[in-house]
């Protein structure tokens, strides 16, 4: 009987020492935080007071990002009610004019890499978050402290070591389709990319967010490499995602050169600095904007032959904005995943706008259904 006694006794304790382990772990946490956070702030004030320009840039886009996330109303807007088919009923029509659009979609930045569950298992992705965050916020930390105004994993975040990746799969997949063995409609669109189509240029344009722009030199660097004259990615604010994020604030100055990434190569950041054009770069995207009143923005820059000259354009965007682009002007009626699902990171689709002006002097633009041709990976 003793011996039952005991052994219920010493059962007693095992469990009762797990069930404490919680307790436990908390309050060493709580100690441990407050050990370490006060030499942590005190170092953290020094460093911004020995390097005031620094801490107040970086205290700015603090300051910006919780404007946004306040009061942006980023991807909000109406959504019309007008089928833009009703507008472009004979495509023989004399008044439509015609362009191809390419869209290439970022590779993964650093954002999605800490707070988006991408393609990994829940489990891991679980696993692996607090980790992740705590890296982040590290790495930020270290930026503030070092003095780095222009490095950020959260702002404008560049390209994580997986986004590099993707926009290299891209790279290869150009270098290696042979156009003769490819069908018709993605043969065309394949020499454009390439800048190898001799019946007309296809001119890069990228939005202004850093891992668009990384994305776009990485993908094309075969063609860029060859430094052929006024063969710039043009920079465009309209092509800039909608989102209130701090992810999606761009971090450059506007009508000036960019700001690099720290995961950036030399070679990236040589056609930052020579194989750009930021003339028509205006900064961060404004409060008061949306991602519609940038679509708009941007077709009629597409149309109005001022700063995108060519009749062919490769834009490196956004996953958000591309989707709501497919949703407003492809036709009501058209059925396509474009719709529904985003473009995956790398991935390259192309087709043909139409833009047409009205009896009453509108602009209107419509996407050619059957032109959508997805190049690589799609939705």
């Amino acid at each position: 009987e003793n011996n039952k006694n005991q052994e219920k006794r010493k059962t007693m304790g095992i469990i009762g020492q797990v069930m404490s382990l919680p307790n436990m772990l908390f309050w060493y946490g709580a100690w441990l935080t407050a050990s370490v956070a006060r030499p942590v702030m005190l170092a953290t004030v020094l460093c911004m007071l020995a390097n005031p320009k620094a801490a107040q840039s970086k205290l700015k886009l603090i300051g910006m990002t919780f404007q946004f996330l306040l009061l942006s109303k980023d991807k909000k807007w109406k959504k019309t009610e007008e089928d833009p088919a009703s507008f472009f009923k004979d495509e023989n029509d004399p008044k439509i004019r015609k362009k191809t659009v390419i869209f290439l979609r970022h590779g993964e930045s650093t954002w999605n890499d800490t707070f988006n569950k991408g393609d990994r298992k829940l489990g891991a992705f679980i696993m692996g978050f607090f980790p992740g965050v705590l890296k982040s916020f590290a790495t930020e930390w270290y930026f503030l402290v070092s003095g780095q105004c222009d490095e950020s994993w959260f702002f404008d975040s560049p390209l994580s070591a997986k986004g590099i990746s993707q926009a290299e799969s891209v790279a290869k997949f150009l270098r290696e389709t042979d156009v003769q063995y490819a069908p018709p409609k993605e043969a065309h669109l394949l020499r454009l990319i390439k800048g190898d189509d001799p019946a007309g240029k296809c001119q890069l344009i990228s939005s202004n967010l850093r891992r668009a722009i990384s994305t776009c030199c990485i993908a094309l660097q075969d063609r860029l490499d060859k430094r052929v004259k006024d063969d710039k990615i043009l920079i465009l604010e309209e092509l800039q995602e909608a989102s209130i994020n701090p992810d999606a604030l761009s971090i450059s100055p506007p009508l000036a050169p960019l700001v690099t990434a720290f995961t950036d190569s030399e070679r990236v950041k040589e056609i930052y600095a020579t194989q750009t054009d930021t003339s028509q770069n205006i900064g961060n995207k404004p409060l008061k904007s949306n991602g519609l009143v940038r679509m708009e923005a941007f077709c009629k820059l597409l149309f109005d032959n001022t700063h995108i000259t060519a009749d062919s354009v490769m834009c490196t965007g956004h996953s958000y904005w591309f989707r709501a682009f497919f949703q407003t002007y492809l036709p009501k009626d058209f059925n396509h995943v474009c719709k529904k699902k985003k473009l995956v990171n790398g991935g390259v689709v192309g087709f043909s706008m139409w833009h047409k002006k009205t009896d009453k002097g509108e602009d209107k633009y419509m996407i050619d259904p059957n032109s959508l041709v997805v190049l690589y990976n799609g939705f």
